[in-house]
């Protein structure tokens, strides 16, 4: 199980696509935590840190694109990887926000997976390259 002990939080307005998602996540392992907006998406991350965020662009209140740049200032290293159905250059709106990633809906479940994969060893790998100097510092 590729999830087994991470914590992904996923910001879904659609009922459906929202249970979908924690279906697919759980099944893999991971500790899945839901939200039905951007805005309570940020706020759950203000109370815990996420190995990994999945979330819609189109959603009330706050949508996707902004919980990313939102997102960045609660927990900066943490991977964001944005949906949406839209036509537009999702890929160039992702990389403007900071986002890891990002899929086209309706997407593969194993491409989804499989990216979340890649962006959370992507965040491991940073953190084993800190100089140890740097780490003490932080913990002071």
């Amino acid at each position: 199980m590729d999830g087994y002990g991470k914590r992904v939080l996923i910001a879904e307005d659609d009922e459906d696509a929202r249970n979908l998602l924690i279906m697919v996540l759980e099944k893999s392992g991971y500790s899945v935590r839901a939200a039905l907006d951007g805005r309570q998406a940020l706020e759950e991350m203000k109370k815990r840190r996420f190995d990994v965020v999945v979330t819609d662009h189109h959603m009330p209140k706050m949508n996707g694109f902004q919980l990313v740049l939102l997102g960045r200032l609660v927990w900066p290293n943490t991977p964001m990887i944005l949906l949406s159905a839209d036509d537009t250059s999702l890929a160039d709106m992702a990389e403007q926000g900071g986002a890891y990633g990002c899929l086209r809906k309706p997407y593969n479940a194993a491409e989804l997976l499989g990216l979340m994969r890649n962006a959370i060893l992507s965040v491991q790998e940073r953190r084993s390259h800190t100089p140890m100097s740097e780490s003490l510092s932080a913990c002071q």
